[in-house]
């Protein structure tokens, strides 16, 4: 089925020959994740009864590549039957549905079916980014247009008055719940709120719903930041990224499995937590989702996109990271889990008010909204030092632009000071940028919110830093240890001393400038 144009479905519990309902007792996730491991597929499995009799529905989309059965064979349906196509035919079939989309395939539903629900929840949404942007709403006709002109120009309605797939997945009453919201106080504690029954309304009646739910819970904190930050009070996780987290579970989600997207708010951590139904695909993996960008199904993507839920441009994840990380707060978690699905998972909270504080004095001010100036802020203050090497997983780009990345930092600024400094081959936050991120607070508090550990540091702290600094070079100087840590040259030597006495490093051979230590063997 996964090999045929289109995909198909096979019906469990059906005698072949005769059609007699003979019934299927096996569970239905079970089944799922067992077709899974088998061929590397997962349809969606609905449970039906006809005339009473539990039968099993497996809905199997169509392939992007050439699926092996348990043989290492591959087949598709020529009728009513299986029969053997080899890879050359598969490939010259697919070239025939290349861009294939099920989303934009026109259903039979039309205006009619449409819920007035949807409709006014489009005109909010439309009417809420033209606020935004300061001009009137019915500047883009937003309030004028009939029903039909507004799907016509979202692109969810067809000339001949038929809705698209996505028109009518976002426009028409559903029956089922697509979001399952639960609120609990504590990881694994009380269920504050369970999931509520959203079946009768239209996704984006849910999307809606889900928006306002979590605009509630997600409260203010006030900020004790700088001056020069503008805002006086920040929510416990940016709106901007838990809207992008929840559609982006729902966009890219397996539509062809019937499982809600299941969206937690947990409340004394300030986290949330999104699971979406299927796995990554185009190529995205864990690895690469901050760079790598493809829709599943383009279509919906786009009516999105149309209806300003979601950037444009394919920037959501981007910003979702930097909303994060300017806070203070670690960066989103994005990962592919067994089913397969998709979690994402962001905790906020209070703001590090250290992290506030150099980031609001970054200039250019455009690049305070940059997600690799971000990134790379943040992991300089939690590391004493960064090479292009060690930042290519954290970018998530290959070394050219990484070190592109490290140049445009370079040439920011914090008030009037460089933002970066490159001693020997590394790069290091300036000194001017300690002070601004440690402005009217003293390093205890510092390190104990996890910030700047690396400056004045405990001897566990240093040992961590000499480590870190052997696994790229062959010698550590006092010299090294004073400028990563801003102790004095005598402070510095010292530490070293006590590390050199715990075993945890030897002095190398040679004195005055050519001393060294290298990693002793408790170190190693």
């Amino acid at each position: 089925m996964a090999n045929t144009p289109g995909g198909g479905a096979i019906v469990v519990g059906v005698e072949d020959r005769s059609g007699r309902l003979l019934g299927a007792a096996l569970d239905a996730e079970w089944l799922r994740r067992r077709v899974y491991e088998y061929v590397g597929v997962a349809p969606a499995v609905a449970e039906r009864a006809v005339q009473g009799i539990r039968i099993l529905v497996l809905y199997i989309a169509q392939a992007s590549e050439p699926i092996e059965d348990v043989s290492g064979r591959i087949r598709w349906r020529t009728g009513g039957h299986c029969t053997p196509v080899d890879r050359a035919e598969w490939w010259l079939s697919r070239q025939l549905y290349a861009g294939y989309d099920q989303m934009a395939v026109a259903t039979r539903r039309t205006v009619a079916d449409v819920a007035p629900g949807a409709v006014v929840a489009a005109r909010r949404y439309l009417a809420s980014w033209a606020g935004e942007r300061g001009t009137p709403a019915d500047s883009d006709d937003v309030s004028g247009q009939s029903p039909g002109e507004l799907l016509t120009a979202l692109g969810a309605l067809y000339p001949d008055g038929r809705l698209s797939g996505a028109g009518a997945l976002m426009f028409c009453p559903s029956d089922r719940t697509y979001i399952a919201l639960s609120v609990l106080d504590v990881e694994g504690g009380e269920l504050l709120a369970a999931p509520r029954d959203l079946a009768g309304l239209s996704l984006l009646e849910q999307i809606e719903w889900a928006d306002g739910r979590l605009d509630t819970l997600n409260t203010s904190l006030r900020v004790n930041a700088d001056p020069g930050f503008a805002r006086s009070s920040v929510r416990k996780l940016p709106p901007g990224a838990v809207r992008e987290a929840v559609l982006n579970g729902v966009v890219h989600r397996d539509w062809m499995q019937h499982d809600p997207v299941e969206v937690t708010w947990v409340d004394e951590d300030s986290a949330l937590q999104v699971v979406s139904p299927g796995g990554f695909t185009g190529g995205v993996t864990a690895a690469n989702v901050l760079t790598q960008r493809h829709a599943r199904y383009p279509a919906l993507a786009d009516l999105c996109r149309a209806l300003h839920l979601v950037e444009k441009q394919g920037l959501g994840v981007d910003r979702m990271y930097r909303d994060m990380v300017v806070l203070g707060h670690r960066p989103p978690l994005i990962i592919e889990e067994p089913g397969p699905r998709v979690r994402t998972r962001l905790v906020g909270g209070p703001p590090v008010v250290p992290v506030v504080n150099l980031m609001s004095t970054v200039r250019p001010e455009p690049r305070q909204r940059d997600v690799r100036v971000a990134l790379i802020v943040h992991t300089l203050l939690h590391q004493p030092f960064i090479t292009a090497n060690r930042l290519t997983g954290i970018l998530q780009r290959e070394i050219p632009e990484v070190e592109e990345a490290l140049d445009t930092a370079a040439d920011c600024l914090t008030g009037s000071e460089p933002l970066l400094v490159r001693y020997k081959d590394v790069w290091t936050l300036s000194w001017d940028a300690v002070s601004a991120a440690r402005r009217r607070t003293d390093y205890e508090e510092l390190h104990r919110r996890g910030v700047l550990t690396y400056v004045r540091p405990d001897t566990n702290v240093a040992a961590t830093i000499a480590g870190d600094w052997l696994a790229d070079h062959d010698r550590y100087t006092s010299g090294d240890h004073a400028t990563l840590t801003g102790l004095t040259y005598t402070g510095a030597r010292g530490q070293l001393e006590r590390l050199e006495q715990a075993g945890l490093l030897i002095r190398g051979p040679g004195s005055g400038r050519s001393a060294h230590f290298i990693a002793g063997p408790a170190l190693a």
